[in-house]
């Protein structure tokens, strides 16, 4: 009896491992994602660990450096440090995200950017191409088997999230600081200088978050409390002197991704352009009109061949309402230079519609 009770006892466990064995020859991911779910419902919601263990490992130490006299590198050695940041790996054979600002321009041929894993490993990376709009610059390095912060295409973003930035402030080394998202889809619709970081003027598509983004923590990454990746740090408009803190930018990850395969692919990030600003007002509830109002004309863009003035309100493209500024970045940016569109704009009262030819953003030419 007893024999029949142990039996009965082990062939619904040896009928389980075999079943299990099975599932895991046929689909090995379901033991990672049955492994991450048992490791994810043991988090403490008191505590980030989990989050900085899974993302931590895929945010690297970028620097800029002196070479020596004939500019090259030797020993593998950065030399005279100028410049320290923070990139994200976004695969596992060496592509790095970071920020366009901090990498030396093209006319410094004297100048090396490095890339240091959490491990301490010091690579030479180099610039397969940035993109000005989103102050985004993807490098490369000669390494395998990396590990690259976990990414969701089906991830949304709310405002209220809670999320984390990792990178390296102030040359200290990795570190971790923490706030929530304040607001999403922030844009400008200028042109990002080295000079002059104006968030306004140079970036679009913006997260906001009040957690701290330090001086050498741009280009690192904005993650949330699973360790997914949520943007990549930016700039902040912290100025304790003036009573401004709390305010910082991350470059979403959808446009990120979208950025760095166009690089990767043509060097640069091939987009329509207008070369027009709005005049930086916004239209009241009950104002008579809605669009947007041409506050300055690039005399190098599509725009200045054209019959637009400064002044005029663009309500429409291509009969597609112009609701904000936004509205008409995404317009304008999703269309390829040569596509000819239809603007219909108001001067004076009256409605007039006026065809426009793109030209290429050139944001991946300095100037």
């Amino acid at each position: 009896m007893q024999k029949k009770t142990i039996l009965f006892t082990l062939l619904p466990i040896a009928a389980g491992i075999i079943v299990g064995v099975g599932v895991l020859f046929f689909n090995p991911d379901a033991g990672k994602k049955l492994g991450s779910f048992l490791y994810s419902s043991s988090k403490d919601p008191q505590s980030y660990a989990y989050a900085v263990a899974r993302a931590a490992p895929g945010v690297v130490n970028i620097y800029v450096s002196t070479l020596n006299q004939n500019y090259s590198s030797e020993a593998k050695n950065p030399g005279t440090i100028t410049n320290s940041a923070s990139g994200v790996i976004m695969s596992s054979d060496g592509y790095i995200v970071t920020n366009y600002h901090v990498i030396p321009s093209s006319n410094e041929p004297n100048k090396a950017v490095w890339a240091q894993t959490r491990d301490g490993k010091v690579y030479q990376a180099f610039i397969i191409g940035y993109d000005r709009r989103t102050d985004i610059a993807v490098l490369k390095i000669d390494a395998q088997n990396l590990t690259p912060v976990p990414r969701d295409e089906d991830l949304h973003v709310n405002v209220g999230d809670v999320v984390l930035t990792i990178g390296n402030p102030n040359n200290l080394g990795q570190t971790v600081t923490h706030g929530i998202v304040s607001a999403t889809a922030r844009s400008g619709s200028g042109l990002l200088t080295r000079d002059q970081m104006n968030i306004r003027e140079g970036l679009q598509d913006l997260i906001q978050t009040d957690a701290p983004i330090n001086q050498g923590n741009s280009g690192g990454a904005l993650v949330n409390t699973n360790g997914t990746l949520v943007g990549i740090n930016t700039a902040s408009f912290n100025n304790y002197r003036y009573g401004t803190y709390g305010i910082g930018f991350a470059v979403p990850t959808e446009l990120t991704v979208l950025v760095m395969n166009e690089i990767i692919k043509h060097g640069r990030v091939i987009r329509g352009y207008l070369g027009i600003s709005d005049d930086g007002t916004t239209a009241l509830p009950d104002s008579n009109y809605v669009g947007v109002k041409v506050g300055y004309i690039d005399p190098y863009g599509a725009a200045a061949n054209s019959d637009i003035k400064i002044g005029d309100i663009i309500i429409k493209v291509d009969d597609k309402q112009i609701t904000n500024l936004r509205s008409l970045i995404d317009i304008i940016s999703g269309n390829t230079p040569g596509t000819t569109l239809k603007f219909t704009i108001l001067r004076e009262g009256k409605t007039f519609d006026i065809p426009i030819t793109l030209v290429e953003d050139r944001t991946g030419l300095e100037d």
